[in-house]
């Protein structure tokens, strides 16, 4: 496996690709893609040249701090730990771009304890996104999280708009 993590100033296909096949193909989701992709920071986790990971970074007005999102890994690549090295990119790129900050994660009910595992923390009651329950989940970042070198086994490469 040969990964690559791609960080983009505006919403590529590939992170569409990806959340179109997770959320609204397998999960059912109606409302996936919104006015908050303008304004997010898209990452996208690549085995050579295939798209298998994404993510967002977005702040959120309503819990007033960042937030990570619409966090999904193909099917055929779930299981391989792959979650940990994106949220471990994820996090770097929020501490490299805004430094020590609370973040925040809308978890489906059921991914609460992958977040749990990665430090997160509840924050708040059970609510419903459209029809999946989810939960508030917060994590405090700080600079000593960014000597964890991630860079051992990923190579990360910016892209711009």
């Amino acid at each position: 496996m040969n990964l690559i993590i791609k960080v983009y100033d505006s919403l590529p296909e590939d992170a569409k690709k990806i959340r179109t096949t997770v959320f609204v193909d397998e999960q059912h989701f109606v409302d996936e893609f919104d006015e908050s992709d303008d304004k997010a920071i898209h990452i996208v986790m690549f085995d050579d040249n295939v798209a298998i990971g994404t993510s967002r970074i977005i702040y959120s007005d309503k819990h007033k701090c960042l937030s990570v999102g619409r966090f999904a890994i193909i099917k055929s690549y779930r299981g391989k730990h792959l979650g940990e090295k994106l949220m471990k990119v994820t996090e770097q790129e929020i501490l490299k771009r805004f430094g020590e900050t609370e973040v925040g994660v809308s978890s489906q009910e059921r991914a609460a304890k992958f977040y749990e595992k990665q430090g997160y923390r509840y924050s708040g009651e059970r609510y419903f996104d459209q029809h999946c329950p989810h939960v508030w989940m917060i994590k405090k970042l700080n600079y000593w999280y960014k000597k964890i070198k991630v860079v051992n086994y990923l190579y990360l490469e910016i892209k711009g708009k």
